[in-house]
């Protein structure tokens, strides 16, 4: 199989930062992940455009692992596993990415913040504006290192790549945020308690 180059790889990376401008309720991330599909575009164009301008969901966090495996399966050249991995990855990556970013990481990233304001007597001091950047910074590192490695994992694994999720790591990593997320709101509301007394 032929390899990405790093130089490939980030331009699709970048690219995954723009497959939410292309959302709409018709095709949900087809048209956002065709544009993302674009540079590895071979001759055929209008063949291309044609297969990936259909529907297709996913979590625009986690796209790199679809953009890789669907890369993987095109060089394949076989039509069928490209149609039956979209349809898999469909559901899969949208369901894994929303319970991960949207249900955890996010949640985390605003109760910490929200914990701190309200500690502070909701004002802007400058330690919770250390917090709210570094937050914000960290968040951003994980969102590019997420879709870089899913790219290149899903492209030289393909499918393989989502066994990640099913990995012990994977499970550790989410209970220890979904527990950390209750200790936050359990905090917050004893916060603001404590805040009325």
């Amino acid at each position: 199989m032929k390899e990405l180059r790093t130089y490939t790889v980030l331009s699709l990376t970048i690219r995954t930062f723009f497959i939410r401008i292309f959302y709409n309720y018709l095709n949900l991330f087809g048209e956002g992940l065709c544009f993302c599909l674009f540079p590895a575009l071979g001759n055929d164009r209008s063949e291309f455009i044609r297969k990936h301008l259909r529907f297709f969901n996913t979590n625009e966090y986690l796209s790199g692992f679809a953009l890789g495996i669907i890369l993987n399966r095109e060089l394949n050249n076989n039509d069928e596993s490209v149609e039956k991995t979209k349809e898999i990855l469909s559901s899969v990556i949208g369901s894994i990415g929303d319970r991960l970013v949207y249900k955890l990481i996010l949640p985390v990233i605003i109760l910490t913040a929200l914990n701190k304001f309200v500690i502070s007597g909701f004002a802007i001091d400058t330690c919770t504006v250390i917090i709210v950047f570094s937050e914000i910074l960290l968040f951003n590192i994980f969102n590019f290192i997420i879709r870089f490695y899913g790219i290149r994992s899903g492209y030289e694994k393909g499918i393989e790549a989502i066994k990640i999720f099913k990995s012990g790591t994977y499970r550790r990593i989410v209970y220890l945020l979904t527990l950390f997320r209750n200790l936050l709101v359990l905090s917050l509301i004893i916060n603001l308690i404590l805040l009325n007394i």
